[in-house]
């Protein structure tokens, strides 16, 4: 029997706009265990893994449990044909990391801003982005899948206002971006600093071989800071190599990052990107850092995900012994997902941090995180 055409198309004419209105409702419950501490170091590290807000030093605490659906997001998003291309927005919230709200009585949250951009697709190869959506440094497709809100400690995981303009070379893409900079300096009196005077620069080139996808990274960025009559900047750089091969149904998630900027780029600013020493000069820090990723579905419905991560700094001795000197983070999952899109599924993490102690005065410089988180969680 031929087929009737669909009286009610999902596509809008071409003069018209196209709407969609879509996000996920998400519980997260935590059950942790810090070997240096009876809790993070600060809230938000008891709602997803902060790798700096793993406690050292101190006291071990019993375990702790905490739940909250702060990660639950919306968004809206619209399509308008423009000419031989379109022009598509996005605009999404959540409540995580809310400066508001707290758990004595109804748990109420600030929303906060997560994406809001344009983007203009000119033509079928080249588009225009402005707004705030993820760096153009981070290849957010290579990213493993897990319970935890963002995941290995050695990941890329940046989101700021920029101007991206993609071209199609070949069978892949060239990426340019001038993005929002910040500035995080050890011995600094501000975290971040906001006296940039130009933008973070980013190229990036995207492509797949067979069953490989792909993307490299560079970055160039200032460094600078004031205080008072004293203006100081450094230019660093930074490189990332990232993708995922598809292996039949497994897949494996990859992640390698290098350089004397990376600071606040990597692992939520595990490292701050340099330090003011005496003279008011800033000395870069050379830094590293990534991720390798195993996913294996056991059926349609049953799947799980193994990742490993680290990253570390090459500080210089003029930092204090507190400074962060290295992370690490294991996580182990099995997901289930009885009907499409409603995800259950529990994971186990391992995670550490290792500080500098120069002085070696410190009879601990290492504190570990155990944490069983359980989930449920419905895109719609």
């Amino acid at each position: 029997m031929a087929s009737l055409p669909d009286p009610e198309p999902e596509q809008a004419p071409a003069s018209g706009t196209k709407l969609q209105i879509g996000g996920y409702v998400k519980l997260d419950s935590n059950l942790s265990d810090y070997s240096d501490g009876a809790s993070a170091t600060a809230g938000i590290g008891e709602d997803f893994l902060v790798p700096s807000t793993i406690p050292v030093g101190g006291e071990s605490g019993d375990a702790k449990y905490h739940a909250h659906a702060k990660s639950t997001r919306l968004f809206i998003k619209t399509s308008t044909a423009a000419g031989s291309g379109q022009v598509n927005t996005h605009l999404e919230i959540d409540a995580m990391a809310s400066g508001q709200g707290d758990e004595r009585i109804s748990n109420s949250y600030a929303q906060r801003l997560r994406h809001a951009y344009v983007d203009w697709q000119m033509d079928e190869s080249r588009s225009l982005l402005a707004g705030q959506s993820w760096s153009t440094f981070f290849n957010v497709g290579a990213l493993p899948e897990g319970m935890d809100f963002v995941g290995p400690v050695g990941t890329i995981f940046e989101r700021q206002p920029q101007l991206r303009f993609t071209q199609k070379v070949g069978s892949g893409s060239l990426q340019v971006a001038a993005e929002n900079p910040a500035t995080t300096l050890y011995n600094g009196t501000e975290n971040p600093y906001d006296d940039n005077g130009s933008p973070d620069f980013i190229v990036r080139y995207n492509n797949s071989a067979g069953g490989l996808s792909y993307s490299i990274a560079s970055m160039s960025r200032e460094l600078a800071y004031e205080a008072g009559d004293l203006r100081e900047s450094r230019r660093g750089y930074a490189i990332s190599l990232s993708g995922k091969l598809q292996l039949g149904t497994d897949d494996i998630r990859f992640m390698y990052n290098y350089g004397n900027a990376l600071g606040r780029y990597m692992g939520l600013n595990g490292y701050r990107a340099g330090i003011i020493d005496v003279d008011g000069d800033i000395d870069l820090i050379d830094q590293s850092g990534g991720f390798i990723a195993w996913r294996h579905p056991w059926s349609q419905a049953w799947r799980t995900n193994v990742v490993l991560s680290m990253s570390s700094a090459d500080n210089p001795d003029t930092v204090s012994d507190t400074t962060a000197a290295e992370y690490r983070s294991a996580h182990l999952n099995l997901l289930y997902s009885p009907v499409p899109k409603l995800t259950l599924g529990g994971e186990y993490i391992l995670a550490s941090k290792q500080v500098e102690n120069v002085s070696g005065l410190l009879a601990d410089d290492e504190g570990d995180l155990q944490r069983l988180q359980f989930s449920v969680k419905y895109a719609f």
